[in-house]
């Protein structure tokens, strides 16, 4: 009986550790794409984020995260490439930090 519960257990956690590695990214929360879209929009710029397609990485600071998504920018310029429009897919970072009234959007860099 006692490796009957010792099993349970066992597997009780192999699911929570599973559950944990599958929680929502920050950086891939709509609010969060939404302010960073936003921002690139008054670049002046034709360029939508790839969904899905976006890195975390965690900072010193605890409430701090640093992320990195790919958006695809198209270029029309008549001079260069004709009537046709060129896309260019880029990476632009910004940090997220959580607060007690939500997520903060700080640091938000060009696209590059």
């Amino acid at each position: 009986m006692p490796n009957a519960r010792l099993a349970c257990l066992f597997l009780l956690l192999t699911g929570m550790a599973h559950a944990a590695d599958r929680l929502p990214s920050v950086c891939g929360r709509p609010e969060v794409l939404g302010v960073v879209a936003d921002d690139i929009a008054r670049g002046g710029t034709d360029t939508v984020i790839i969904p899905g397609d976006f890195g975390e990485v965690p900072t010193a600071q605890p409430d701090t995260v640093r992320c990195a998504v790919r958006v695809n920018t198209r270029i029309v310029d008549t001079n260069r490439f004709g009537y046709v429009p060129q896309d260019r897919q880029s990476i632009v970072e910004f940090s997220v930090r959580t607060g007690r009234n939500g997520l903060f959007v700080d640091d938000i860099g060009a696209v590059r």
